[in-house]
């Protein structure tokens, strides 16, 4: 017998890492009992791009997490493909997931090499190109932050 609960996969790299185009294949595996929920398109869906404001990413996140309740509530399976690197968004994701009583797995993309990154975000057009300096910030954060300072 296998587990009926539906399940939250939960991406963890930087931009260029591949997220989307492994939750896009793992969603086109079973479209009809998977989906994929991402802030840039609740972004670009509620208005037009980033804002860069606050309010801006507390109404994405208001969205976001009312889509995957919904989704995951309903019996759907769900990716969430953010880049999900600030600890601080993991527990509202797992709350999200404990809501609906599904499971949770994350899929961990951070070893694919900053310059990887850059290179494939070099080659999108338009909005889904992230500044490199964001990317090149992003890695500095949250997958190799400096140990300047630390004890030895």
């Amino acid at each position: 017998m296998t587990d009926a609960r539906s399940r939250l996969a939960i991406t963890q790299g930087l931009p260029g890492s591949g997220k989307t185009t492994r939750a896009r294949a793992w969603v086109a595996e079973k479209p009809e009992h998977r989906v994929r929920v991402n802030r840039d398109d609740f972004r670009t869906m509620t208005h037009a791009g980033r804002l860069g404001t606050s309010e801006q990413e507390r109404q994405v996140t208001i969205a976001s997490h009312a889509a995957i309740l919904a989704l995951l509530r309903a019996g759907y399976d769900v990716v969430c493909d953010d880049t999900n690197l600030d600890p601080a968004r993991l527990p509202a994701l797992l709350e999200v997931a404990a809501q609906a009583g599904a499971t949770v797995e994350r899929w961990d993309m951070t070893g694919v090499p900053v310059a990887e990154c850059l290179r494939r975000n070099r080659r999108r057009h338009g909005p889904a190109r992230v500044p490199d300096v964001v990317i090149t910030s992003m890695n500095a954060d949250f997958i190799q932050p400096s140990t300047e300072g630390a004890p030895a």
